[in-house]
């Protein structure tokens, strides 16, 4: 049976805070200092409260303890959330939109932590049918789910298993680069995920072009995390532990429906949460320096630019 996403125990926090030397005083001034620049930020929006500061802190873990690139990181989601809102905004679990395309397709974190403290994410297509969903509503989910991460999670880094089983040529066809390419810069930039592995399984033969538009957007040094798998799962089992798979993929974490309907009831919960938070984006007229446009993040040939930030 699956188990409920539990908030992390003090050793993981520990462990974490004192692998990029921080300590609870630390991270309190470093959030403090993160508000103070936030709010001198004429085009960035304000935001308060408890789940805001627990966002800017997992930020703060995600980028290392680097000030610098927390800002960077942070000044990007908000306009990205301007710039991009076919994929940023809209956010309502209850929508039909979103039930259909959760029937579709799963992106979900696995309950339990491995030895070395990162956390398992699975995703599959759940079905074989490729026309209940646009390639705007996957990246609307994986996002939204992400962002229910984002306000309680803690681990060292993320392992991504991507089941490609369900995976048809329908799919292949509804692919879009830019939609893929925004999507990624999100939750590599904007997010800062780290990324430790990323398993690509059960992968047919007209899985090269996903997974070119997924290498296209990564740098160098992740693309390498990437292994590509066929039927023979013997070496990916190697590399993952049981109790961080689902039972339909060899291990011991109950099955994949249960722990996606376990997911989609999270995210449902941070449904108040996303309307609020839907209006909170750059303001781009108010930017020190000109307003930023699609092209100045993206550039002609699709490379992503870095902000600079005060």
């Amino acid at each position: 049976m699956a188990k409920e996403f539990r908030a992390p125990s003090k050793d993981v926090v520990q462990k974490i805070w004192q692998e990029f030397g921080l300590n609870e005083q630390r991270v309190k001034e470093a959030v403090e200092a993160l508000k103070k620049w936030l709010a001198m930020e004429p085009h960035l929006p304000e935001e308060s409260g408890s789940l805001h500061e627990a966002r800017i802190e997992r930020w703060l873990i995600r980028c290392k303890n680097s000030m610098e690139r927390t800002k960077q990181s942070i000044d990007l989601y908000y306009t990205l959330k301007s710039l991009s809102p076919e994929i940023m905004c809209d956010w309502d679990p209850r929508s039909k939109r979103f039930q259909d395309t959760a029937q579709t397709f799963c992106w979900f974190p696995m309950p339990e932590l491995t030895p070395e403290g990162d956390r398992v994410i699975v995703i599959k297509f759940l079905t074989k049918d490729a026309i209940n969903y646009t390639h705007e509503d996957i990246a609307k989910l994986v996002l939204m789910a992400n962002e229910a991460r984002m306000c309680e999670e803690y681990c060292f880094s993320d392992i991504y298993v991507y089941d490609l089983e369900n995976y048809t040529l329908g799919h292949a066809s509804r692919l879009t680069f830019t939609t893929t390419k925004k999507g990624i810069v999100c939750l590599m930039d904007a997010l800062n995920t780290r990324l430790k592995a990323f398993h690509i399984i059960n992968a047919p033969s007209y899985a090269e072009v996903l997974i070119w538009m997924i290498k296209a957007v990564l740098n160098p040094k992740v693309i390498s995390r990437i292994f590509v798998h066929g039927k023979d799962l013997t070496n990916f089992r190697k590399e993952v532990p049981q109790m961080c798979l689902p039972d339909d993929l060899g291990g011991t974490g109950g099955s994949l429906q249960e722990n996606w309907d376990l997911w989609l009831k999270k995210i449902d919960s941070y449904r108040d949460w996303f309307k609020r938070h839907e209006n909170f984006k750059s303001d781009e007229s108010k930017r020190q320096g000109g307003a930023l446009n699609s092209d100045d993040l993206f550039g002609f040939n699709g490379s992503f630019k870095e902000l600079t930030v005060d």
